[in-house]
Order: C-alpha cells, then structure tokens, then sequence
C-alpha cells in the first residue's frame, strides 16, 4: 500500500508480505525469475570439471566450468523423470549421471549417454532436445550471476549505478579479491526480504540490537584516536537507492562532513587496513574513488533481490587484545526456503595482495561475528527476524502495514557524492528500504507503488 501526498509518498508494504506462501509463490515468479541472481564467485571454481551447487529462485542448480573453461548454471534435474542429479555441495566432474536411470549429462549441460537408446528407444530420439535446462550467465569482476530470462537485459545494465560502488569497493585494495574459505550456511527463521532489508540500509537498529557489540569495544577505541589521531570526529552516512532496486549506504568516520566532496583528498586513510600500504591503494584507484574509500569506516547495501555485503571494521571479538583494526568484506545471499524461513550464505572476500596472518585475522573477525556461529550480531538479528515472524500472521497483525518513513524528507541530496545515483546524507534514514521495496511492489504488479 502507499500513503502520504506529493514528496511524502512512501509504500508501505502489507506484513503478510512476509509470510504468506501464496505471495512467495507469486515473488518466485515475477521476481525471482525475471532477475540477475548471484550464485557464486569464478575463484570457487578455479579448475574445468569444478562446480557448486546452489539455488536460483527456488530451484537447485549446478555452477560448474566444462572442458572448455566456460562457467554454466545448469538446472539440477535430470530431464527423464526429474531426478536430481546431484547432491553433493561441491566437487569435480566431467559428467553427472542420474542415481534413477543412468541418463548422464556432459558438464555443459549435454545429454550424452542413455542406457538402451539404440534399442528401447524411437529412431528419432533426439539428444539434443533433452539437455539440461541452461539459465543465462553472465559474470563481472569474478561475480556470478544468472537468470532464468533469457530476454533479460544485460547484467551490466541490472547492476546500473550500484556497478561503480561494486567496482570502487574492489579497486580498494589492488582490485584482486579471493574467496577465503568455503561459504558458510545457516537457516534463519523469518522472511527472505526482511534479512535483504536490513543490509541494505539499517543503521537505526544498531544501537539497540547492537548495543552490547559497542559495550564491548568491538569497533575498537581505536577507531578515532589510533586512525584518525584524534577524538573530535563524528560518523557522517550517505544513503544510495539505485536503479533495479539495489542500494549502498556508505558510512565515513569524518572530522567533517565535507572531505568527500573534495576535488581531491591530499592523506587518504584506509580503516582497517595497515598505514604501510596506504600509498599502494591510492595508486590503484581513481581520484572520485579515493574520494568514496577514504575515511570509509563501513559500507553495506543490497543487490536486488536478494543479495547483500558489508564491509566493516572489528577490532576485538573475543580476539586477542592486541589485535589492529581490521577490516572484513562479507557477501550474501539469502534464498527463500518458504515464506517463514530463509537459507542464508556467506563468503569472506580478501584482498589477494594482503599477508595471510591478515587474511586470516579477518576472516576470523567476519566468522564470528556476521556468520551462523556469530556470537553477537548475526545471534541478535536472527532472533529479532523470528520475533518478527512470530508476530506478523496473526489475524490482526496481518493487516496492518510496515513504517518506513523514519528519515523521509530529512536527508540532504549531496549533487557533489564521488559516486553515481541519488545521495542522500542522512545518518539515520530508511531511504534504502524504501527504494528495495518500491521495486519489489513494481514488479509484483502493484502499480500504486
């Protein structure tokens, strides 16, 4: 539903948004379908014949590289009797035969052995017409996306604006990232959209659900006096709804809130990265990106529908005392289970050109504090998105909307923000959140939206 007049509109989407399997199923459809999805990174798989297996909506597919090095996203089901063809996570294959019948399938998604074909079969059986259903692939920078549409249009124009955050947030730190690890998996109760919404925006719950993570000193005291040099600072957040529906809320740690308007920055500061290699990122970055990274103390957003990162600094949780500023960079996916429960995946993301005790202090600091074994924010969110859950399907509760008005009409538009789309200087705003939903109504049908 939508309310308000003139700049003031705002949707506000029902509550049984987030828990009626009837409108997942419609979600599935014109949402999941019809979109970019990511799946995966190139570096899971370095070598022809490797592949993983993930979701794409709500069907499972295989991410592989065949013989030739091409990357495919084939849906896992054999094309005889629906069979799933593979049930390991991951692995190396040149063929994946059906458990059911021995239909076997190239890793390219060709159908080439069929026990009894020349025998049981017609004359004009035909191959070629049972190949496992291929969706559309397209990769940037090592990221794989794919979509059931083929007619979509290309990834580079879905990514839009949010592109120049992406590439920015990579040409940081040498513009060579590796994934660190395998991705870890958790089930979450509570919607797919609700744990999007949150990345890719939220800074008013941090100081509730969070409070204790700041009680502990796990954004280090450090943050101002040992990077800046000083305590008189104050967090300044640009907030950035893109097109498609994707979003980045940028939050800097300032001595004002000018610096990112500059023409140039003479010292960049890299929080969360040693002062030493400082000069070594500026050489790889352009001028509007030095102006986007310097002084960044955290950025997170979405990639509609339903992908989110973040990129923090830590420097303490449960570590050692000693342990320097650090930062972490964490991408996800959270896919839909049903309409009440949500799988979420993550993968640390490091730069390749930093030390291993780096590396691994940083995937330490992203393990145990945005991850399924988490002991402080992802245990707090997911217990506030099933204390959601818990409330919204009554036969009262369904019916009333969800607010999302908190900062509307409150931040300044920056027309000078080093990157592209619509800045909105605000520390506190759902901007964010009202851009993700505007573009899920759109394409659920609500023309009001």
């Amino acid at each position: 539903m939508t309310e308000g007049d003139g700049n003031r509109q705002v949707f506000l989407p029902d509550r049984r948004a987030f828990a009626d399997d009837e409108i997942l199923e419609v979600e599935l459809e014109r949402v999941f379908k019809k979109t970019w999805q990511f799946v995966g990174f190139e570096s899971e798989l370095p070598d022809d014949g490797d592949y993983v297996v993930r979701q794409l909506g709500n069907d499972s597919v295989i991410v592989c590289r065949d013989e030739d090095g091409v990357v495919s996203v084939l849906l896992n089901s054999c094309t005889h009797r629906a069979t799933r063809l593979c049930r390991a996570t991951f692995g190396n294959a040149a063929h994946f035969r059906c458990s059911y019948h021995g239909w076997t399938f190239a890793n390219d998604g060709r159908l080439v052995g069929v026990p009894n074909v020349r025998t049981h079969y017609p004359r004009d059986f035909s191959k070629e017409a049972h190949a496992l259903r291929t969706a559309n692939v397209a990769v940037h920078r090592g990221f794989i996306f794919a979509t059931w549409d083929h007619d979509a249009v290309p990834l580079e124009e879905y990514l839009g604006d949010f592109r120049w955050y992406l590439d920015a947030m990579l040409d940081l730190a040498g513009g060579e990232w590796e994934v660190y690890g395998p991705p870890q998996r958790s089930v979450m109760t509570g919607n797919w959209k609700v744990v999007t919404d949150n990345f890719a925006g939220d800074g008013y719950h941090m100081q509730t659900t969070h409070q204790a993570a700041f009680d502990q000193g796990v954004f280090g005291d450090t943050l101002a006096s040992g990077t800046l040099g000083r305590n008189d600072v104050e967090l300044v957040a640009f907030n950035i709804g893109t097109e498609h529906g994707h979003t980045v809320r940028a939050g800097y740690v300032l001595e004002n809130g000018q610096h990112v308007m500059d023409a140039e920055i003479d010292e960049p500061v890299y929080i969360g990265y040693p002062r030493e290699i400082w000069p070594a990122f500026s050489e790889g970055q352009t001028k509007e990106q030095i102006r986007f990274n310097s002084h960044l103390e955290v950025v997170h957003g979405s990639v509609f529908p339903n992908a989110a990162f973040l990129s923090v600094s830590h420097d303490r949780v449960l570590g050692n005392e000693t342990d320097p500023l650090t930062k972490y960079f964490v991408w996800r996916v959270h896919v839909p289970v049903d309409a009440r429960h949500t799988e979420c995946l993550y993968w640390t993301l490091v730069p390749k050109m930093m030390d291993d005790e780096w590396k691994k202090r940083s995937y330490a600091f992203q393990a145990r504090s945005q991850s399924a074994g988490g002991l402080l924010f992802e245990m707090d969110d997911f217990e506030n998105f099933a204390r959601i859950d818990a409330s919204v399907s009554g036969s009262v509760a369904d019916t009333a909307p969800t607010n999302l008005e908190l900062g509307l009409g409150l931040g300044v538009h920056e027309p000078d923000f080093p990157g592209p789309g619509h800045a909105e200087r605000v520390l506190l705003s759902e901007h964010n959140q009202r851009n993700f939903y505007r573009r899920w109504a759109e394409m659920m049908g609500d023309t009001d939206a």
